[in-house]
């Protein structure tokens, strides 16, 4: 396996594989498969990587530098850090056929190891009954400092839990 910075010509690849992992796991969560691609393409992305197996694509993280955001506000608050010190650990997916294979775990050891190059630790939420990513973050020593419920709309409550990336 190979982990490298992700390129624009990998956008398309990275969306498909995205999209296929909709279907299968409802990830993200709480949206329609039409709202998959603007999901994806976030413009607080500071820094992504794509994970690769025989040349194709078969995991992606980012870490996004939001001036505003209620996941970095919790995590701040919590370490004592301020909002600029932080980067959000996401996007991060792996291909239904690779997985348990080590392929989530080294993208998000590869991604919260690059925040400290941009003078940043790594923050994530999680869905709360996403239980294979929470025993993931947990057994890498990511610490859960707080849980969000966003409203996403009269009908919906994302539960969240927050973690920070192990310190340096």
């Amino acid at each position: 396996m190979l982990i490298r910075q992700k390129t624009a010509i990998d956008a398309r690849e990275c969306l498909d594989l995205l999209q296929r992992i909709h279907v299968v796991d409802h990830y993200p969560l709480h949206i329609g498969a039409d709202e998959v691609p603007e999901f994806f393409a976030s413009e607080h992305e500071a820094a992504a990587w794509v994970a690769l197996e025989d040349g194709r694509i078969v995991g992606h993280v980012a870490l996004h530098t939001p001036a505003e955001d209620p996941t970095l506000e919790l995590a701040a608050g919590a370490t004592g850090s301020s909002v600029d010190r932080l980067a959000l650990l996401a996007r991060l997916f792996v291909a239904p056929d690779v997985r348990r294979s080590g392929v989530g775990r080294a993208l998000l050891r590869h991604a919260a190891a690059q925040a400290p190059a941009m003078g940043r630790r790594a923050v994530l939420d999680v869905g709360q009954m996403l239980h294979a990513a929470v025993a993931l973050y947990e057994r890498e020593g990511w610490q859960r400092v707080g849980e969000l419920h966003l409203p996403l709309d009269d009908d919906i409550i994302l539960d969240l839990w927050v973690y920070v990336s192990p310190a340096a």
